[in-house]
């Protein structure tokens, strides 16, 4: 069955990029064309808008808040971009698309503090009390 997690308006043309993440994988959108006034496709906007879905779970939507300042510049809203993602460096990669006019812009975009490190600790053995020279501790998780 289909599941209901709608994100604002409805939008197409958007760029998306799958990114792995711990604990559960990422789905970032970024732009296109939104029906902002209900009028479907013969009247919708540029948007710049990034959206995150969270595959955990539970499937949920964010607004992410990212690590850019107010007075930074940002790309201007377009649809039809070109996005990758870079692990090394935590960041989506937008490239062109489409503003009235074909764009040959290149934007790099922190996402570091939503996808998180490449690790995640489940649990430490021993869970509690001191620990001294020679003693051995385990650690479980993910991605080490």
């Amino acid at each position: 069955s289909d599941i209901d997690l709608s994100w604002g308006v409805p939008r197409w043309n958007c760029s998306l990029q799958l990114v792995e993440a711990i604990p559960s994988w990422r789905v970032f959108v970024f732009g296109g064309t939104a029906d902002v006034n209900g009028e479907g496709r013969t009247g919708g906007i540029f948007d710049n808008r990034i959206g995150v879905l969270d595959l955990g779970e539970h499937f949920r939507w964010d607004d992410p808040k990212l690590e850019m300042k107010l007075e930074d510049a940002r790309p201007c809203p377009r649809e039809h971009s070109a996005i990758g993602y870079d692990p090394e460096e935590s960041r989506l990669i937008l490239f062109g698309g489409w503003a009235n006019k074909w764009l040959d812009d290149v934007w790099q975009i922190n996402v570091s503090s939503i996808v998180g490190p490449p690790y995640a600790i489940a649990k430490v053995e021993p869970p509690l009390g001191p620990v001294t020279g020679a003693m051995k501790v385990l650690v479980y998780g993910v991605g080490f």
